[in-house]
């Protein structure tokens, strides 16, 4: 793990990812990217383009929590934080009121298997009609593996 950063966790929250993580043998580094990648993956979040970036409520109790984190877990987490517009903070504490149960079934589910749940992550630029691109997969996708084998 190469990049260290902060984000706020309201205490109560922290709690139950700290216990969960405990339930499922996680380090609660591991349990957070496993959380926002799947809720990525599997779940439509309301995304507003030209907009500013909107933090979690000032009034509540937070805690500071360091984690450190891969180079390829910290692109996904600040491509998150720019696609959806929340800070960190916030994509978490979405994640949990909306998406924790349906992360804790999937972690039950029989055909659970997976172990490495984070399996890459990749970009590719392109020009597109003049338009510069950038195509970000939070995944190993099928054609760039092809094309880094060329």
């Amino acid at each position: 793990m190469n990049i260290e950063t902060t984000t706020c966790i309201a205490h109560e929250n922290l709690k139950l990812l700290q216990d969960y993580a405990d339930v499922y043998k996680l380090s609660l580094h591991t349990f957070i990217i496993n959380f926002i990648n799947y809720v990525m993956s599997y779940k439509k979040i309301p995304v507003k383009s030209c907009k500013r970036l909107t933090y979690r409520k000032r009034y509540e109790s937070w805690k500071r929590v360091h984690l450190y984190l891969y180079e390829n877990e910290y692109e996904f987490l600040m491509d998150a934080r720019k696609v959806y517009k929340m800070s960190i903070a916030k994509v978490i504490s979405y994640c949990i009121e909306n998406y924790l149960f349906d992360f804790l079934a999937a972690l039950d589910s029989e055909d659970n298997t997976d172990n490495y749940r984070f399996s890459g992550y990749t970009f590719m630029f392109y020009l597109e009609n003049g338009i510069q691109c950038c195509r970000f997969y939070w995944g190993p996708h099928p054609e760039l593996v092809k094309y880094a084998m060329q």
